[in-house]
């Protein structure tokens, strides 16, 4: 049976890995053992909708996201984003008869372990919760746009060459057509040059 006890600086240990009966009791089992090591756990996205329920969530620590420096009020330095990049998974299986699977991908961190505050369920209060929830939609969004914008450049790129691939083409159309026109041009015979005669104009004139 897993220890709970804090791990050392530099230490924290994640969750054990195991299968759940529903996603609710995997989420509240991790984040107790997170807690207790010292960090915390968050969703980061739902996806593989099933009868439009998500059937995997990615997990992250809650330390992950961008570093955001903020001069309007010092924050505690225990919940500042730092990219942590702890990261794991938890996946309803068919196989499993559609219980939940827990599995980390990623089992390092970047800072301390979370000094516990001197009041006890300080960490729960609603507005505690309340710029929880706000700081780690704030990451989704952040995440989602950024993959949003990796696409636009994919797609940017790809009519980029489709251009120059036409730009190309008529390249090659137009100097098809110049040399067409060349070669009529030195067909053309100049009247004048023609020698006008036969025996029809060397008779007498009636």
């Amino acid at each position: 049976m897993p220890t709970n006890d804090p791990a050392p600086s530099g230490a924290l240990r994640s969750p054990p890995e195991g299968i759940f009966p529903s996603f609710e009791d995997l989420i509240g089992s991790i984040q107790r053992v997170a807690k207790d090591q010292g960090f915390g756990i968050v969703k980061l996205r739902a996806s593989n909708y099933r009868d439009h329920k998500p059937t995997r969530y990615d997990l992250v620590c809650d330390r992950g996201g961008v570093k955001y420096n903020s001069t309007a009020k010092k924050r505690n330095p225990s919940t500042r984003k730092v990219d942590c990049p702890w990261r794991a998974k938890a996946v309803c299986e068919v196989q499993l008869g559609n219980q939940w699977r827990f599995q980390v991908q990623c089992d390092q961190h970047n800072h301390e372990p979370r000094v516990h505050s001197s009041n006890p369920g300080q960490e729960n209060t609603p507005t505690a919760q309340s710029i929880r929830s706000l700081t780690n939609k704030m990451d989704r969004m952040s995440h989602e746009m950024t993959q949003a914008f990796d696409r636009i450049e994919q797609r940017l790129d790809g009519i980029e060459k489709r251009l120059e691939t036409m730009e190309s083409r008529m390249g090659a159309v137009e100097a098809r057509m110049s040399s067409m026109e060349t070669r009529g041009t030195g067909m053309d015979v100049p009247m004048d040059n023609m020698e006008m005669g036969g025996p029809m104009l060397d008779g007498p004139v009636m």
